[in-house]
């Protein structure tokens, strides 16, 4: 399971360990490998917007 500290839902990464987004806006979810740091987010799928997500629902291997 993902950690609850890495999993941020939001436009952006709101510390360096924000690594997975959830933009409930847009429906858009990123990895951001180094949170608020230098490197943009990537982009990694499409889901539904004001989905009820939390960390549970990711499993990272």
């Amino acid at each position: 399971m993902l950690n609850a500290a890495e999993f941020k839902i939001g436009a952006a990464a709101a510390d360096a360990n924000d690594f997975i987004i959830y933009n409930a806006g847009t429906g858009a979810l990123s990895y951001d490998a180094d949170g608020t740091g230098a490197g943009a987010a990537v982009q990694i799928a499409i889901l539904g917007v004001n989905l009820t997500l939390t960390n549970a629902d990711f499993v990272v291997i």
